[in-house]
């Protein structure tokens, strides 16, 4: 038999396939989440963000007991950063002083704060959310320009589009690839979210993609556009039982 019999046409096609799958396997054993660990999320936004987390769970079977979500109450990311921190802190203390009910929470094994870079990065205050996050032990899922840059990614695709100067833009575009504006109320929202929710993971994709594409190119942090939301979102998936996850 020749060698050319054994030759197959698409071996470029499985190793490509082979190296994604090393790659979530990686990312997975990256994210630190234990099975069964618990979330706490803030975010920023008081209806688009919510209402995401809220149709994700809904896809993944999670309850709102092993993750909450809180939507911030200024657009800020430092207010959300403090918020984050002292409901973690307040969670710890009412579990200390018995003052939780039999399905509560002792604590929360991850808290993460949903946030924005635009507003920051201009007014020249992005550096001390980074510093404020850390001295308080909270993980940024943080989004350039904004989170409606996440939303591209399940509408689009993979995209490294020059065009996202500003949230203002980044919601222009939404709105485009949705065909209709999804920010006027929360009935819109939940419309939109709904339409796209089954891409996710397909999203948190594309999101590694984008950042491996700044990271080739050395792209000044935090590169536009780009996202961490996928990050959050897989160490979501990644406390379900194996046969339940999603990557």
């Amino acid at each position: 038999m020749s060698e050319d019999a054994d030759w197959d046409p698409n071996w470029w096609m499985k190793k490509r396939d082979a190296s994604l799958e090393r790659q979530q396997a990686e990312a997975a054993a990256a994210s630190g989440v234990q099975l069964g660990d618990a979330f706490l999320v803030v975010t920023e936004g008081t209806v688009t963000e919510p209402i995401y987390f809220e149709f994700l769970l809904e896809t993944l079977a999670l309850s709102s007991v092993s993750v909450l979500v809180i939507p911030g109450s200024a657009s800020d990311p430092r207010h959300v950063i403090n918020t984050a921190a002292r409901v973690a802190k307040e969670q710890v203390r009412s579990a200390a002083k018995r003052k939780l009910s039999v399905k509560d929470l002792e604590k929360f094994d991850h808290v993460w704060a949903v946030v924005d870079t635009d507003v920051a990065v201009r007014k020249g205050f992005w550096n001390d959310v980074q510093q404020l996050a850390t001295a308080r032990d909270v993980k940024l899922a943080h989004s350039t320009p904004c989170f409606e840059f996440w939303l591209l990614l399940h509408l689009v695709g993979y995209t490294t589009r020059g065009d996202l100067s500003d949230g203002t833009a980044a919601k222009s575009s939404v709105k485009h690839a949705l065909g209709f504006d999804y920010s006027t109320n929360e009935d819109t929202a939940r419309e939109a979210i709904a339409s796209l929710i089954g891409k996710w993971p397909e999203a948190v994709i594309h999101a590694e993609r984008v950042r491996k594409y700044h990271r080739d190119a050395g792209t000044k942090p935090p590169a536009n556009p780009s996202t961490e939301v996928d990050r959050l979102v897989r160490a979501i998936n990644d406390s379900m039982p194996k046969y339940l996850r999603k990557l």
